[in-house]
């Protein structure tokens, strides 16, 4: 429906053109009226019609008066002027103004609507038109921005790049963060070209790219750009995954800014939980040091035990820091979490030994972490799961500082054990923590340790199936010289005379 403004000093008149026209036949609606020039420019600046029928001449502003005003403020709608044959002197003034339809009075209803069938024709030829120009144009902006990306330079070499004179370009892609239906991702992806395409000095480009939209930045300055995805990503509710690629300094480099940041996106796995991934913030190291993991598989295992669930937290966020670190695959990486959470399923069966810690993990825990795709959602599970079997083995709040600390002991005492460690652990200063643990039970830390593993020692070797070094191992000493040391000190004999007097010995070389 195209939208028509009545202006005429005569009620009369403009009760008359109500009546005679069939609007709704024509495609139009009469959507207000005035009774001269001034009311009549005020409507046209704050309705902006499709059509004004106006009369010459009026009280103050004559219908020429008020077309012209208008026109100087952006009105680009068509006029029918009516007139009498008196006024036709105005004819050659309203031409100058675009005004190309005259309808003499008295009104001749045939007349009427043929003029106006003839202005609605024109309307929609001319937006049809504009339509068309505006595609054909976003077509070859989008042929030359997607050749400037792969680095096309046949293709971009024969488009017009006079535009494209800017210092620096930068690349950034955007995708749904989440798996979602085509018309859900359209529907997003829509809403974001929307918020991005207003802006000065961007191209937008939806066209080949994989579901996502590219985004060109022309002559921005880096922090701006960052500052802009940033506040996009949070007007999207983090629905959108972006990743911003190296700076360009030439018309020539935009590809390698494109390739880096596709690049990043091809590492979502590692990077979604960032929201906006840029050169800057992405881990830059491809081989880190793998014994990290170990480290952090070893924390996570303490602040379960001992039930801190703020730093098993910041364990597993460490972990996830670790990983991205050192380059893994996504297969990799998902190994690395079923073998963390297998290993701690058997270490709590150990422990325990009872049913319950058999189901303490769902028995597709595997199967769920393998179908994940981020490492932030695997981390987020490992969290939930991990804290909850932490409160309910652990979770023993009435217990003092030290009761932990020696529990703790008690459950580790076949590994590396070292008050620095546990110092870290439990939040002290290791020289406090001697000093209070040494109050608590009466002893050093490195005696109490000792006690516990040579006490353990003797019923081992009391077995006849373990041999002295394996006995050794088995309660946390690398060195068999060590071990006998300690041993002979603590028990009078050695661990060879103690097997050979209380297990039945017939003959051990180890």
């Amino acid at each position: 429906m195209l939208r028509v403004l009545l202006v005429d000093d005569e009620p009369n008149v403009r009760n008359g053109i109500r009546i005679m026209i069939p609007w709704d036949e024509l495609g139009l609606a009469v959507i207000a009226e005035a009774g001269d020039g001034d009311e009549g420019l005020s409507k046209i600046l704050s309705l902006k019609p499709d059509i004004v029928i106006a009369d010459v001449k009026m009280p103050g502003m004559t219908g020429i008066q008020m077309i012209e005003a208008a026109c100087k403020n952006g009105f680009k709608g068509k006029c029918l002027i009516l007139s009498g044959y008196s006024d036709f002197t105005y004819a050659k003034e309203a031409m100058q103004l675009g005004v190309k339809q005259f309808i003499l009075k008295p009104l001749d209803e045939d007349e009427l609507i043929k003029a106006l069938k003839d202005v609605h024709y024109q309307i929609l030829n001319e937006r049809q038109s504009s339509y068309y120009a505006d595609k054909g144009n976003e077509y070859i902006n989008e042929k030359l921005v997607k050749a400037l990306l792969l680095g096309d330079r046949q293709a971009f070499g024969s488009m017009d790049i006079s535009s494209y004179s800017y210092r620096n370009y930068d690349v950034a892609l955007i995708s749904a963060a989440a798996e979602c239906s085509e018309e859900e991702q359209s529907a997003l992806l829509e809403s974001v070209y929307n918020e991005i395409q207003g802006n000065n000095d961007v191209d937008v480009i939806t066209t080949d790219l994989s579901g996502m939209l590219a985004v060109l930045f022309k002559g921005w300055k880096r922090s701006r750009i960052i500052d802009f995805l940033m506040k996009l990503n949070k007007i999207h509710m983090r629905k959108v995954f972006i990743t911003l690629g190296l700076t360009a300094t030439g018309i020539y480099m935009i590809k390698q800014s494109y390739y880096s940041a596709d690049s990043l996106y091809k590492n979502r796995f590692l990077y979604l939980h960032y929201g906006v991934v840029t050169s800057e913030n992405a881990s830059k190291s491809s081989t880190g040091d793998l014994n990290e993991l170990d480290e952090a598989a070893r924390q996570i295992y303490a602040y379960i035990e001992i039930n801190d669930i703020p730093k098993l937290e910041a364990s597993l966020e460490q972990l996830q820091d670790t990983l991205c670190k050192n380059g893994l695959t996504p297969e990799r990486i998902k190994v690395i979490c079923i073998t963390l959470v297998m290993d701690f399923k058997s270490r709590l069966i150990k422990n325990f030994g009872d049913k319950k810690s058999e189901t303490a993990f769902e028995e597709d825990t595997a199967r769920i972490i393998s179908s994940m795709n981020s490492l932030f959602e695997i981390i987020e599970m490992l969290k939930e799961t991990l804290s909850g079997i932490s409160n309910t083995y652990f979770g023993k709040t009435t217990k003092s500082t030290m009761e932990r600390v020696v529990q703790y002991i008690k459950a580790n005492y076949t590994r590396e054990l070292k008050l620095e460690m546990l110092a870290g652990i439990f939040g002290y200063n290791s020289a406090y923590l001697g000093k209070v643990f040494h109050q608590y039970t009466g002893d050093n830390f490195n005696n109490y340790l000792d006690g516990i593993r040579i006490t353990e020692a003797k019923r081992l070797l009391s077995m006849e199936e373990h041999k002295v070094y394996e006995v050794a191992e088995m309660v946390g000493y690398s060195n068999i010289n060590y071990f006998h040391n300690k041993f002979k000190k603590l028990v009078g004999i050695s661990p060879l005379s103690y097997k050979k007097k209380y297990a039945g010995y017939q003959g051990d070389n180890g």
